[in-house]
């Protein structure tokens, strides 16, 4: 009975929760692109691509790169550039390993 009741339980994540997930590093990432002073121009176009594709490596190289090139002025201190660094190390970290534990999942 008890084995019955282990094997009908679902421990592998469906495809919904995979893509919920998925929708959820999106929305993290177009909330920092809004709050972060990027142009007008770069904050457009990340918008539109991520939109119409997923999430990828070299958006993501991007994001990071156009970070560390704006002029520290545009923050309000040094220690909000640091804050916005780090919070967009911690996404990328985030949406590494949920990729990774995707294709884990599937590959096995």
């Amino acid at each position: 009975m008890v084995y019955n009741e282990i094997r009908n339980c679902n421990l592998y994540e469906t495809e919904e929760t995979m893509a919920e997930k998925s929708a959820i590093e999106k929305q993290k990432i177009l909330k920092f692109i809004a709050q972060v002073p990027f142009s007008d121009e770069d904050k457009t176009r990340w918008n539109s691509d991520i939109a119409e594709n997923d999430l990828s490596e070299a958006l993501l190289d991007e994001l990071h790169k156009k970070l560390m090139e704006i002029p520290a002025d545009k923050f309000a201190s040094n220690w909000a550039r640091v804050e916005r660094s780090t919070e967009l190390t911690r996404l990328i970290k985030e949406w590494r390993m949920g990729l990774a534990s995707r294709h884990f999942k599937r590959g096995r």
